[in-house]
């Protein structure tokens, strides 16, 4: 196997350790047998070919109009393994009954036979009789029962069909269970009829079951090679192969190449071997015996060792002085030396761990460093860049490191196709890019957002970014924001930027409210909850409800009906001068349930002050009080009302004014003061009632100091109106669906997680409204697939399977004449418009611009030239993952100017293996501070390898700005300057205000956003 030079070996699938020859007389007789039985009765008869067979075989091709079945022999098959193998054909098959013939002519039987057990197929780890029995039951191949003999017999044409341990799921392990029980049960019948057991073993065989337990044929190379093993094994490269005549790839001598660069996969190896050590001590101090526990893994010396890989040596002395002392130490024969600038990095993450991160390791702490080693330790190093000055037979100087707990995992993908993968910080063993889902928190945002774009908002629209409460199937949602929100509302492109938790989730659960009934009907068809083609009513009715849990009963029509009214209210609030009412307005919830708070919950975000059923209690508490305080004052008069001054002053007790003199002044209602508004009030008085110098009139006081009373009235009214229009619609049909906000949320959660799929996200996801926070475990490969199709518009699979294990990697197959067999040919399908493609970018380059990618502005550089990034953080709950995933444009074949479409996207994760949380008592890894370093060095490994570098025009890098010319849409976008803390658009521009690129265009002065219906391409027949 080839990395994408063609010349340099990744590595080899079946070399002499995957192989343990067996003799035919070291060959159970009881698998003999069961060969003889499965695949060739007459083996002992025949003289290379059955003349029945082929006629039989010839008779089926003849009617398919194509080679379909062999009727091949023992002999024809070691003939196969031996010689070239051939596409099928008929030409092919009378090829191979000569050279059976020949081999029949050379050999005996029982060589023909141990050729053939030695030859045959078993896993990517290898051939033949012994490491099938290893393999499949942890056994010798002598020690094989009847059972186990016969399923081995059974499978040599197609083990992977047959094989629980390569698959993924529960249900297809259970599946690969039971067909291997089918065709041991095969083999046992044929064995009784052919006579070789008598039907006593016969029926105990056939009641038992495989008893499958695998054992371990030797440890995986790299995890290139281990995930380029399991797309062989794949139904569609098996489906290829055979295709080609090449039914057993471990005799095959075909060659692979790859997609895989090698500076960039060193990259990305060297990332992780980098800063896995150092973020490892900061969270755990320096580890002792560790490098000892793992020397069979590591390197031996500077010169055995696998790329940046350590390997181990043992303290020989340890000497302190002025310039912080030194570490010797020595290994197979030959010693080094680790000076200060060999340890700082590791003594600088020694000293973060004691006592913080502001302390800064200098020549006087090292001394207390150096007391943790003793003369004897193991510890790994790595060999340094040597000085200049240094003498030619001076002892090397070394870095020191450390093996890390800490993991993590490395993917960079270029135009769908891998191009490096770091499965951790040995590579071996166990895939964390592909096999590890890890909940990678905030890299979920801008699927939203993506997902919004195509459903008519826009990247500058205003959304939400306060406290509030969501409902959704009678459950409660209160997400929670990771730092404090700057301002009440922001647009989509700052939310992402800012990694707004609070926004996106409001987002998320508005999804669809821009749609029509129209393209609501749409969206819901696509994502599988119309009403189905010959489905009645009452089926509709049950599945929506109890299959998906939409209940449209009283309370989702009344819900529905008071949001029609508020938005009916709006105009009427405009009218009446009222606007500051507006952004309440929106946070109006019709009868919340309290219970969902916890104690003290409410106080601190002010959530229950915008319960309308409280409100209006309250507004009727506050309407039966002034009725009482006229009552009061027209019984006795203005002149001696003064006499019932502590009767009104009761009635008057919860009314507040705002502060300030005249009878236009604004009155209150609050039962506790608390809840009023941060403005300044007082209290109204009995003698400013009684005197006139205030006027209560009950439509015109605010409750809470948020509620006018009389537009409370209008939104009452509204909404008894809209509910009896919502009665007249049976609650199931279209017309009432559309309105229910349960049934439009679980639309938007679907949506969202069929787009998911469609970029790339093969992992069934949960639809639930914590989506953009990250609940849900994806491998990095899928997030890296997603976040390329988002940038790119476009997704790239091998065959019609979106599936994460058939990701292009293999560029070519040769067979051993150096002849291509199979090539891939890159058809990509769009699944965004270029419009969305162009806004998500934009979003994602503010990350790096100003948002929580900033610490990497400008750090990937080509010869000091800082090229343009685009990326986002995430950090799981509880600090259990760091990941980062972005990208950097490359050079376009034809023009050798910068281009997302060339680009590369890296994905990136840091975390336990045990999910447990990367905290201390001093300091936590996030997103920016754990995988965005190893990001940033696999990037600049990318930008400045020699593939890229050649496609550059660098004469262009060095007098034009870097920006990337994308997608010829990008020309319709403005330049719009907006808020530096909400990044709105701005009313009155500034030449100082921030500037981002928008969907849209100023007309009289406004801003005027482009909204386009366009839900995802290419979604499945």
């Amino acid at each position: 196997m080839f990395y994408d030079d063609g010349i340099t070996p990744i590595g080899v699938f079946f070399d002499k350790t995957h192989r343990k020859y067996i003799h035919f007389d070291q060959i159970p007789t009881v698998f003999v047998n069961a060969l003889l039985a499965a695949e060739d009765s007459d083996f002992f008869d025949h003289g290379g070919f059955d003349l029945k067979a082929i006629v039989r075989a010839l008779l089926a091709n003849v009617r398919a109009g194509k080679v379909v079945q062999g009727g091949s022999t023992i002999t024809q098959q070691t003939a196969k393994n031996i010689f070239r193998r051939e596409r099928r054909s008929f030409k092919a098959k009378l090829k191979e009954l000569f050279q059976a013939f020949m081999l029949e002519r050379r050999y005996g039987k029982e060589e023909i036979l141990e050729m053939y057990v030695n030859q045959f197929f078993v896993t990517g780890y290898g051939k033949g009789l012994r490491i099938a029995a290893q393999y499949f039951f942890d056994k010798d191949a002598e020690d094989l029962d009847l059972v186990e003999a016969a399923f081995i017999a059974g499978c040599v044409k197609g083990p992977n069909r047959y094989n629980p341990f390569i698959k993924r799921s529960a249900a297809e392990k259970q599946r690969a269970r039971v067909l291997a029980g089918r065709r041991k049960d095969y083999v046992i019948d044929r064995m009784l009829q052919m006579g070789f057991i008598d039907p006593e073993r016969h029926d105990a065989a056939r009641a038992r079951q495989v008893p499958f337990k695998e054992g371990k044929i030797t440890y995986r190379l790299n995890v290139i090679l281990d995930f380029i093993r399991e797309q062989l094994e794949s139904e569609y490269f098996q489906s290829v192969l055979r295709e080609q005549g090449v039914e057993n790839i471990a005799a095959s001598g075909i060659s692979i190449r790859t997609a895989v660069n090698r500076e960039i996969e060193e990259a990305a190896l060297s990332s992780l071997r980098t800063h896995l050590p150092r973020l490892d001590v900061e969270l755990e101090g320096y580890p002792e015996g560790r490098a000892e526990i793992h020397d069979d893994i590591l390197g031996a010396s500077p010169e055995k060792t696998e790329g940046a890989l350590p390997f181990v040596a043992r303290v020989t002395g340890i000497q302190t002085n002025g310039n912080g002392g030194i570490l010797r130490v020595a290994w197979d024969g030959a010693d080094g030396i680790v000076s200060f600038d060999g340890y700082k990095d590791m003594g600088q993450a020694w000293l973060r761990w004691r006592t913080g991160k502001s302390t800064v390791f200098d020549h006087k702490q090292a001394a207390r460093f150096l007391k943790i080693f003793h003369e004897g330790n193991a510890v790994a190093v790595v060999a340094a860049t040597p000085e200049k000055d240094t003498e030619q037979d001076a002892p090397p100087n070394l870095r020191l490191t450390s093996i890390p707990e800490l993991q993590g995992a490395v993917v960079v993908v270029q135009n769908g196709m891998i191009k490096a993968m770091a499965g951790g910080f040995f590579n071996r063993f166990f895939n964390r890019a592909t096999e590890a889902k890890r909940q990678l928190g905030s890299i979920f945002k801008p699927l939203v957002y993506a997902a919004a774009l195509q459903l008519k908002w826009n990247s500058l629209d205003p959304l939400q970014n306060i406290d509030d409460i969501f409902r959704f199937e009678g459950t409660y949602y209160l997400p929670r924001p990771d730092h404090s929100p700057r301002s009440r509302e922001v647009s989509m492109t700052f939310a992402g930027a800012k990694s707004e938790n609070l926004a996106t989730v409001w987002l998320l659960y508005h999804l669809t409210d821009q749609l029509n009934m129209s393209e609501f009907r749409e969206l819901t068809k696509l994502v599988g909850l119309s009403r189905e083609k010959g489905e009645a009513y009452p089926e509709y009715r049950k599945r929506i409800r109890d299959t998906h849990g939409v209940v449209v009963g009283r309370e989702a029509l009344m819900e529905a009906a008071f949001e029609a009214a508020k938005r009916e209210a709006v105009s009427d609030i405009i009218f009446s001068g009222e606007e500051d009412m507006l952004t309440n307005l929106k946070l109006l919830h019709y009868r919340p349930d309290a219970a969902w708070a916890e104690a003290g919950a409410a106080d601190e975000r002010d959530i229950l002050y915008f319960d309308f059923g409280k409100i209006r209690e309250s507004k009727l508490d506050m309407e039966a009080r002034v009725r009482k305080a006229h009552t009061l004052l027209r019984r006795n008069g203005p002149l001696t009302a003064f006499q019932d001054r502590e009767a009104i002053g009761e009635s008057l007790k919860h009314f507040y004014r705002a502060a300030g003199e005249g009878p236009g002044v604004r009155i209150c209602y609050a039962e506790n003061p608390d809840s009023l508004p941060d403005v300044p009030t007082l209290p109204i008085t009995p003698e400013e009632f009684i005197s006139g110098a205030l006027i209560l009139k009950a439509e015109d006081i605010w409750i809470d100091g948020r509620f006018v009373a009389h537009m409370l009235d209008l939104i009452q009214e509204n909404t008894a109106r809209q509910y009896e229009k919502l009665q007249a619609i049976e609650p199931y049909e279209p017309e009432c669906l559309f309105r229910i906000r349960d049934f439009r949320t679980l639309v938007g959660l679907k949506y969202v997680a069929t787009l998911s799929e469609r970029l790339g996200i093969s992992t069934k996801l949960d639809p639930v409204l914590s989506f953009p926070l990250g609940p849900n475990a994806v491998s990095i490969l899928e997030a890296a697939l997603a976040y390329q199709a988002m940038l790119t518009a476009e997704r790239h699979t091998l065959g019609s399977k979106d599936d994460g294990l058939l990701t292009p990697i293999i560029t070519r197959i040769l067979d051993r004449e150096g002849e291509p067999i199979w090539e891939y040919r890159s058809e990509p399908r769009p699944v965004l418009s270029e419009r969305i493609a162009v806004s998500i970018g934009e979003i994602l380059r503010q990350v790096m611009v100003r948002g929580t990618g900033r610490r990497a502005r400008d750090a990937v550089k080509i010869l000091g030239v800082p090229i343009p990034t685009f990326g986002k953080t995430g950090t799981a709950n509880r600090f259990t993952n760091s990941s980062f995933v972005g990208h950097v444009p490359g050079p376009d074949p034809d023009k050798g100017r910068l281009d997302t479409r060339e680009g590369y996207t890296i994905a990136v994760y840091v975390g336990y293996d045990d999910n447990r949380p990367m905290k201390t008592d001093h300091f936590a890894i996030y997103g920016a501070s754990g995988a965005l370093p190893l990001w940033t060095d696999t990037a600049n490994g990318i930008v400045n390898s020699n593939a890229y570098l050649k496609r550059l025009q660098l004469a262009d890098l060095a007098f034009e700005s870097p920006e990337p010319a994308s997608f010829a849409v990008r020309a319709q976008f403005a330049e719009v300057p907006v808020l530096p803390i909400s990044g709105l658009p701005a009313a009155q521009p500034d030449g100082s205000l921030p500037r981002v690129l928008g969907d849209g265009a100023y007309h009289g002065g406004k801003w005027r956003p482009v909204r386009t219906f366009e839900p995802v391409k290419g979604a499945p027949e």
